[in-house]
């Protein structure tokens, strides 16, 4: 941007101030005594672009405006950098309360002057965009104040904005803030990680421990539901197996009676049915077969009394036969089932004894077997009491005897007893292993509850720490290509810095130097062409130091200009000179408007200038006067 205007009421030592006609090329040069106002200036064009000044905080600000006034105001008309005319006014009151308006020539107004700071957002923003650069850009490359011309510190970031890596070194920054702040949640979180872990190992819970217990106290739970069936299925089988051997022992007489029938009837009755058949069908052959064994004479006699009662013997032997089969079949099907259900008796009794005789440890697992044995007292004890084996001696053969009801009643009702007695006081004490069990499970649900709610916290916060140290690989990768992006930027930058200061320099510094040579991290060398070499920025004098660094800041004040899209851009120096003698104040003034084709207005203060050298506005303040006109 270029100035066009600036006028200022009631501004530092200004009751008015009014500076017009102002070049865009070329040198303006302020002038003047101490306290004569000379900086005002300066101060004014950067309260009116900013809202403050290099000398004044926030808090302080109010004093710029002039002693026994109420406020101030700056206007600046501008050139941006797009080549739009524009008018920018601020005041200030003694409160430090701003207004602020930014109108284009055009009269078309961005924003009405009479809205307070706060409201003035968007007047803010459209200068930002005007400018495309923000104060501390302004404070350290165009604008000089009263200072010390320094070397460019690779921290700042203008420097970083000059050399095009404003965005990546943003961007970096914000990488390293996040990795940073990840990396102090990880550290949060690994000593929360690191207890929880304590906590879990204190508990030294075995994975498989809960898992047997559980399938100890199941396995308990059915035998012990087992021996209950047993001794009902036992008591049923005492009872009724003395009687099933009395109906057992009937069917069996039934059976061989109407056994016997049924093969002495089928015979006879097949005789007499044939017999009926030939008298019906065949009279003659049966006539003479009779004849032939009787005699005619016999015959006759024969058949007058067995051919009336042949068919009701007939039918006789029928009725008869179908009567025994019938018996005869109920009767094996009575046998078949009291066999059936005697076989299940024998079973039942086998079951029991196997139960009975089988040590309930030998169905558990061994560790909760050992767990039990060190409550009743050591290894060498039994879980539970196994009948002495001359309980059952003759078991044996009668679970053999039984099925075809060949044992004697009284022996399998005692056998039954005593299976009985066993497995009941067995099941008491399955019961009590399993009560003991069952307090222990609850007891091991508790610890894998609380392993679990450790392995839980374990797991998040891992994950957690794995998210963000995950981020912090990814921000690593990012910031690491960020930075060979830039350090190509900061090449790029570098080379330009120099092509710009080897026009520069030479002019600055009447041919004694030529080159400026920058490093990666800004440290500054200057080529001597007297010594043909280049030289450490040390080992030149201060005056020459103070040359090449206002060399130096001119070059970057440009990739600046460049960088932002300002291809016409203003510098104001307060006091550049300061240290100069007067041989290095007139080579550097006739040097200053073709040092740069893109920093053309050049606004230069100082004490005094020398007289001879030509300048494209001259600007005098006076010591003793409150206003300028210019």
């Amino acid at each position: 941007m270029l100035i066009n205007s600036l006028q200022a009421i009631n501004f530092r030592k200004y009751h008015r101030l009014e500076v017009d006609d102002i070049p865009q090329k070329g040198v303006i040069t302020v002038a003047g005594l101490n306290e004569s106002g000379k900086t005002s200036i300066g101060e004014a064009i950067c309260f009116v672009l900013f809202g403050r000044t290099f000398f004044l905080d926030d808090n302080n600000l109010h004093k710029i405006v002039c002693w026994g006034r109420d406020s101030a105001e700056v206007t600046l008309n501008f050139t941006s950098a797009q080549g739009d005319s524009y008018r920018l006014w601020r005041s200030i009151n003694r409160q430090g309360e701003m207004r602020i308006s930014l109108q284009q020539n055009s009269d078309k107004k961005l924003k009405d002057a009479n809205k307070p700071i706060k409201d003035t957002e968007k007047v803010t923003l459209a200068i930002s965009k005007l400018l495309s650069f923000d104060y501390d850009a302004f404070a350290n490359s165009f604008y000089l104040a009263q200072r010390e011309l320094t070397s460019p510190d690779p921290q700042s970031d203008t420097i970083k904005q000059m050399a095009g890596i404003g965005s990546y070194a943003e961007m970096s920054n914000d990488f390293d803030l996040a990795s940073k702040t990840n990396k102090e949640k990880i550290t949060g979180l690994l000593p929360q990680r690191d207890k929880a872990k304590v906590g879990l190992d204190a508990i030294k819970l075995d994975e498989t421990w809960l898992p047997e217990m559980v399938d100890a106290e199941t396995t308990l739970g059915t035998e012990q539901q087992s021996r209950e069936s047993l001794i009902q299925q036992l008591d049923e089988n005492n009872q009724s197996y003395r009687e099933n051997k009395k109906s057992y022992g009937f069917s069996r007489t039934v059976r061989g009676i109407f056994g016997f029938l049924s093969a002495l009837l089928i015979p006879v009755t097949v005789i007499l049915c044939l017999w009926w058949a030939a008298q019906q069908f065949y009279p003659e052959a049966l006539g003479n077969l009779i004849e032939s064994f009787l005699g005619s004479e016999n015959k006759e006699k024969f058949s007058q009394h067995f051919d009336t009662w042949i068919l009701p013997s007939a039918i006789l032997s029928l009725i008869a036969l179908v009567i025994s089969f019938l018996f005869n079949k109920q009767a094996k099907q009575n046998i078949s089932i009291l066999e059936s259900e005697a076989s299940s008796y024998s079973q039942t009794m086998d079951e029991g004894h196997r139960h009975v005789t089988t040590p309930i440890e030998s169905l558990l697992p061994e560790r909760v077997v050992q767990k039990m044995y060190e409550k009743v007292g050591g290894s060498d004890s039994t879980l539970q009491v196994i009948p002495p084996r001359e309980h059952f001696n003759n078991l044996d053969q009668l679970v053999e005897d039984t099925p075809n009801f060949n044992a004697d009643p009284e022996e399998v009702s005692a056998a039954i007893g005593r299976l009985t007695s066993s497995l009941k006081k067995q099941d008491g004490e399955i019961e009590d292993l399993n009560k003991g069990l069952i307090k222990d499970i609850s007891v091991e649900k508790v610890r894998s509850d609380e392993a679990g709610a450790f392995r839980s916290t374990i797991k998040d916060l891992q994950r957690t720490i794995d998210k963000n140290q995950y981020s912090i690989d990814t921000q690593t990768i990012a910031v690491g290509m960020l930075q060979r992006a830039a350090n190509d930027s900061v090449q790029l930058f570098n080379d330009n810095i120099a092509k710009t200061s080897a026009n520069t320099l030479p002019k600055f510094t009447e041919g004694r130097y030529s080159k400026i040579r920058i490093a990666d991290d800004f440290s500054v060398q200057v080529y001597s062409d007297e010594k043909s070499g280049y030289m450490d920025f040390d080992e030149i004098s201060s005056g020459t130091q103070r040359q090449v660094m206002l060399a130096l800041r001119m070059a970057m004040s440009e990739e600046l200009a460049k960088n932002t899209g300002n291809d016409k851009q203003f510098i104001f120096l307060d006091e550049p000179f300061a240290f100069f003698d007067q041989t290095r104040t007139r080579s550097t003034l006739e040097a200053l408007p073709d040092v740069s084709k893109v920093i053309t207005q050049i606004w230069v203060v100082a004490q005094e200038f020398p007289a001879d050298v030509k300048v494209n506005k001259a600007i005098v303040c006076p010591l003793d006067k409150t206003e300028l006109r210019v």
